[in-house]
């Protein structure tokens, strides 16, 4: 398990397509001045992401326009390989009757009972970036002479 890892540095086409294969990620915002990270079942619709939520910071923050980031990434620790992406933008409450249809199309996976006082919030995203630890191929690996392979 000595491998030699590089972190190669994602496009944002790659990190996107990361981002719609995760299901639970992080939503990072401020509260009383400090970060808080929220885990939340999400879609990926086009460049926003999308999630329900009850009455709390998390719509709070949507309510009021704010700037979020939202963070999903998958290890697999026995290998030591895995990705992660981080995303900023600005949260919405989904209020138009329309959006909210599509919002409720898009079968965003949901653990609770939704409720009345329950909420969709959508990210518009700005910046996507991507970070995916791989394996440096064999060919790739500069050896020294009688150094064990």
């Amino acid at each position: 398990m000595n491998e030699p890892r590089e972190l190669r540095v994602l496009t944002r086409t790659e990190s996107l397509e990361l981002l719609a294969s995760g299901l639970i990620g992080r939503v990072v915002l401020s509260v009383h001045a400090l970060p808080i990270a929220v885990p939340v079942n999400y879609v990926l619709d086009g460049e926003s992401v999308v999630f329900r939520s009850g009455a709390g910071m998390k719509l709070s923050a949507a309510e009021a326009g704010t700037v979020v980031a939202f963070q999903v990434d998958h290890f697999t620790p026995e290998l030591r390989m895995g990705w992660s992406v981080l995303a900023t933008g600005v949260a919405h409450r989904v209020l138009d009757p329309e959006e909210a249809d599509r919002a409720e199309q898009l079968g965003v996976p949901t653990w609770i009972e939704p409720s009345d006082d329950m909420g969709f919030v959508r990210i518009e995203l700005g910046t996507v970036s991507g970070r995916w630890l791989v394996p440096v191929p064999e060919s790739a690996v500069p050896h020294t002479v009688g150094a064990p392979r």
